[in-house]
C-alpha cells in the first residue's frame, strides 16, 4: 500500500494544485488508488466541520464522511453489503476503469442520510496519478422537490379513487350499493381536501402543531375503511384479505397520516404483483396501548433492492417512482414518531411493517 503522507506533502507543497483546490466551492479530496485521502479543499473541512487537515490524512471516504457502514478495522471501504450499491464506492470505481464517474446517491451519515451528487476524475500531480473526487450535499433540494413529488403522488391516488367510485355510481350493476358508494365519496372528497392541508402545513415545517391533532380508531373499523377503499380500485389485480390474527381494540394516533400510510402499503403490495395475487392486511396491538400494522405481498426483493427501499425515490420501476414507500418511511417516522422495516423471503413473501405508539 502507498505511503499517504508521501503523497500529502507532495501535493500540500504543489504551488498550482493547493490555491486551486481551496477556491472550488465544492467539498473536494484527493485519494490515491487505495482510496485513502491525500488531500481535502477547505470546503471539505467546513462540510465534515474539521479543522485539521492532518487528522484526517489517510482515511477512507466513509471513516472520513461519517458513514454508518464503514467497518473500522478492516482498512478498507466495502466491507458492508451496503457498499455495494453506494454511489461514492461505485463512483471510485467507475473512475478507476474509466477515468471520469458522475453519479447522485445516498450517504448514511452519523447526522443521518444525505443525498449527494459526486464527480471523480483521474489525474496527474507531478507525474503522480490521483482520484479527484468533489461532491455536493443536494439533501435539501431533492427533499423540496420529493415533497412536492409525494404531493402530487398522494392526490393523484385519492383522486384515482374518487374516479372509481364516480363510475361504479354511474353503473347500473350497482344500483343498490349507491348509497355505500355516496358515503365512499363524501368520505374521499373530505381526505383530499386533509391531503391538501397536511402537504401544505409540511413544507412550512407548522406539521408538529397539526399532529397533536389525534383520535381514537377502532382496529376493525380501519381494516373495513381499507377493504371499502380498495374495492374500487381493486377489479381485477388481486385479493385483499384481512389477516386472521388481527385483533379488536382501540389505538390513538393522527389519522389522516396513518391512512395515507396504509394506503401507500397496499398500493405498492398491489403494484409488486402480478393480477391474480392476495395481499393481506393485518393489525395487532403494539406497546403503551399503539398499533402494529402490516402488509404482505408473496413476492419477494432482490438483495440490492432491500439495500435501497428506502432511500429517496429509489424504484425498480421509472425514475421518478418509489416516492410510496420513502413516504412511508418519511410520514411513519418523522412526523408519526413511529418505525418501519421490512422482510422478505421465498418463504413468507414481502411484508413491510408500521409499528405506531401510544397515546396517552
Amino acid at each position: 500500500m502507498e505511503f499517504t503522507m508521501d503523497k500529502f506533502q507532495l501535493v500540500r507543497t504543489n504551488n498550482l494544485a493547493v490555491p486551486i483546490l481551496n477556491a472550488l466551492p465544492l467539498a473536494t479530496m484527493l485519494f490515491n488508488r487505495q482510496k485513502q485521502l491525500v488531500f481535502a479543499n477547505h470546503a471539505l473541512l467546513k462540510f465534515i466541520d474539521i479543522k485539521d487537515i492532518n487528522s484526517i490524512i489517510g482515511l477512507m471516504p466513509g471513516e472520513l464522511l461519517g458513514c454508518k457502514n464503514f467497518k473500522s478495522g478492516t482498512n478498507d471501504c466495502g466491507a458492508s453489503p451496503s457498499c455495494r450499491v453506494c454511489s461514492l464506492f461505485l463512483a471510485f470505481d467507475e473512475c478507476l476503469v474509466n477515468g471520469l464517474a458522475i453519479s447522485e446517491g445516498v450517504i448514511n451519515t452519523k447526522k443521518g442520510m444525505i443525498k449527494i451528487s459526486v464527480t471523480s476524475e483521474l489525474i496527474n500531480i507531478n507525474d503522480q496519478e490521483f482520484i479527484l473526487l468533489s461532491l455536493q450535499d443536494i439533501t435539501n433540494e431533492k427533499k423540496r422537490k420529493l415533497l412536492e413529488r409525494i404531493f402530487y403522488h398522494d392526490i393523484l391516488n385519492t383522486a384515482q379513487n374518487i374516479n372509481g367510485i364516480t363510475e361504479l355510481l354511474d353503473s347500473e350493476e350497482h344500483e343498490d350499493e349507491r348509497d355505500q358508494f355516496m358515503e365512499m365519496l363524501v368520505k374521499s372528497a373530505a381526505k383530499l381536501i386533509e391531503e391538501i392541508n397536511i402537504h401544505r402545513l409540511i413544507c412550512q415545517d407548522d406539521q408538529p402543531e397539526y399532529i397533536e391533532k389525534t383520535v381514537q380508531i377502532n382496529s376493525y373499523e380501519l381494516c373495513n375503511e381499507m377493504a371499502k377503499e380498495f374495492k374500487a380500485y381493486l377489479s381485477d389485480k388481486g385479493s385483499f384479505l384481512i389477516d386472521k390474527i388481527s385483533e379488536d381494540f382501540n389505538f390513538t394516533t393522527n389519522k389522516t397520516l396513518i391512512n395515507r400510510v396504509i394506503t401507500n402499503m397496499i398500493k405498492n403490495a398491489f403494484e409488486a404483483e402480478n393480477a391474480g395475487e392476495i395481499i393481506t392486511f393485518g393489525i395487532v396491538p403494539y406497546a403503551n396501548k399503539g398499533a402494529m400494522i402490516w402488509v404482505n405481498n408473496p413476492s419477494t426483493m432482490d438483495e440490492n433492492v432491500q439495500l435501497q427501499v428506502f432511500n429517496r425515490s429509489f424504484s425498480t420501476k421509472l425514475p421518478d417512482r418509489g416516492l410510496g414507500i420513502y413516504s412511508m418511511k418519511l410520514l411513519t417516522e418523522k412526523y408519526l414518531m413511529g418505525k418501519i422495516h421490512f422482510t422478505s423471503t421465498i418463504e413468507t413473501g414481502t411484508t413491510f411493517i408500521i409499528e405506531i405508539p401510544g397515546k396517552a
